[in-house]
């Protein structure tokens, strides 16, 4: 039977995310609010070597991925908890950012698939940091100026490791980064994969 292939994917939706705790684990997820938009982009470049009047090779420099979380507010439990904001007797604050937390965030995204059906699919982004947001307020006019909120986001990613905790390696002696990953309804731990950071692991095989 041939596959029932994802035709086109749209919308975001449900982002959270969960900051790191101090034995190395994750909190429990928190809802960050409503989205409009999940840019997400490759922070890579490629260098070209020649020699003898050619091209002899070319070096992958890969440093992660970039993107722009683009909300219809700004979660001030995210702000305080990313060390820019801080609750004050007289109100929310905004102060001079002094750490970078490295935490995850994980979002949900629709697609259309061939035989009609709309499955959702389920990402966590790892090793992430962030910038303050973009804010900007316009004046209403004839209609109300709806405002949206841009957050910089960087993913330095996280080691692949195997069942036994150790790290997974290349053939050439690489440590394997995962950046990013994504279930769909067909796959293993679907149900609860946004309960909780659920971070890659490398299935044993079997000769």
């Amino acid at each position: 039977m041939p596959d029932n292939k994802t035709l086109v994917r749209f919308n975001v939706q449900n982002i959270k995310y969960a900051t790191p705790t101090s034995d190395g684990n994750f909190n429990t997820p928190v809802e960050y609010g409503t989205a409009i938009k999940m840019a997400l982009q490759s922070d890579s470049s490629v260098k070209k070597i020649f020699g003898d009047g050619r091209r002899i090779c070319a070096i992958v420099n890969e440093k992660g991925k970039t993107g722009t979380m683009t909300t219809n507010n700004v979660s001030d439990d995210y702000e305080i908890a990313m060390g820019r904001k801080l609750k004050t007797k007289n109100g929310l604050a905004e102060v001079k950012q002094t750490k970078c937390i490295v935490h995850a965030i994980y979002f949900e995204t629709c697609g259309l698939e061939e035989d009609g059906s709309m499955p959702i699919a389920k990402t966590w982004l790892y090793g992430v940091t962030s910038s303050r947001p973009s804010e900007s307020f316009d004046q209403t006019t004839d209609d109300i100026n709806e405002s949206s909120f841009d957050t910089a986001l960087e993913m330095a990613g996280v080691p692949l490791k195997k069942e036994d905790g150790t790290v997974c390696k290349d053939e050439k002696g690489n440590d394997i980064i995962v950046w990013q990953m994504t279930v769909t309804p067909d796959d293993e731990g679907y149900e609860t994969f946004g309960d909780s950071v659920v971070l890659p692991i490398l299935p044993e095989t079997t000769a």
